[in-house]
């Protein structure tokens, strides 16, 4: 077992797919096929199985993940801590585990352009959780959906793309070409779980439009859940068409009328490095991802 083979696992348990997964980490698809048959070979386990065009765990497929996850983590961790001593040079920044993803061709030019910093992306649960850590200096950045305002008027936000809202739903799903709020929530949705920022909104949301709740098939907080819910037929969820544009196993529908989201960048002047100016000036000029347009005015 090595590093690699963990990625790989990793990868395709996200994306329900070895050529997804071998998409996402740049190499071909019988690099990763033969990491991941390898890997069942070594140890004797089945880790993935086929559930229609897809790929999904098996048990021992879902706690050998859980452990990778955990042994990547702690391989960045150990990396990120011998860079700063060695270097003295780092910069956090937080995001939600849906912008996180959008945001990834910008720590790509971050990484490629400022090779000697060492870049810590942090996870939140919400935007709520984002801007409060910007606003307490626990992150240099922040990245996520734009709000109408800032409670904390320390914290300023820079505008970088605006990101088309698709429905993900199983194949076959019995929705229009383009779906109304009303139509979606009669449908069985997969959902953040309740409590959350990102829950009550899409409650809000669909309450106002059809008058009831959203017809919930699964609540989880975990991204990786919903992609493998919908290409397994559980239900529909929504995204951003640039984090999910390569999924297999899905289909994609607009909204109607069309919905886009304000992303971008939250820091507080006074606190943002030479490294954090750097990274929002390269995300200017980063190309657009799929399903995205710059907005009107900054």
């Amino acid at each position: 077992m090595n590093l690699q083979q963990l990625r790989y696992l990793v990868a395709a348990a996200d994306t329900g797919s070895v050529s997804a997964a071998a998409r996402r980490l740049g190499v071909s698809q019988p690099v990763v096929s033969r990491a991941l048959h390898g890997l069942e070979r070594e140890y004797d386990l089945r880790l993935f199985r086929q559930a229609g065009r897809c790929l999904a765990l098996t048990d021992a497929g879902h706690s050998v993940v859980h452990q990778a996850r955990r042994a990547l983590e702690a391989c960045e961790e150990v990396e990120r801590t011998a860079r700063r001593i060695g270097l003295g040079r780092e910069l956090d920044v937080v995001a939600t585990p849906t912008n996180g993803s959008l945001m990834s061709p910008i720590v790509t030019l971050f990484v490629n352009d400022r090779p000697r910093t060492d870049l810590h992306l942090k996870r939140a649960g919400s935007m709520e959780d984002v801007l409060g850590m910007v606003a307490a200096g626990d992150a240099g950045l922040g990245f996520g959906d734009l709000p109408q305002a800032l409670d904390d008027a320390s914290v300023v936000a820079q505008p970088i793309w605006s990101v088309e809202v698709v429905v993900v739903s199983p194949p076959g799903t019995r929705l229009p070409p383009a779906v109304r709020m009303e139509q979606l929530a009669a449908s069985r949705l997969v959902l953040p779980s309740k409590g959350t920022e990102r829950r009550r909104m899409i409650d809000s949301v669909m309450a106002s439009a059809s008058g009831s709740a959203p017809v919930s098939a699964l609540a989880t907080d975990e991204r990786s859940a919903w992609v493998t819910s919908a290409q397994q037929g559980i239900g529909s969820f929504l995204s951003y068409r640039a984090v999910v544009c390569e999924l297999d196993g899905v289909e994609f529908r607009p909204l109607d009328p069309p919905k886009r989201v304000d992303v971008g960048f939250f820091y507080r002047p006074e606190l943002l490095s030479e490294d954090g100016q750097a990274m929002v000036h390269l995300a200017e000029q980063c190309p657009l991802p799929v399903g995205c347009c710059r907005p009107a005015a900054s």
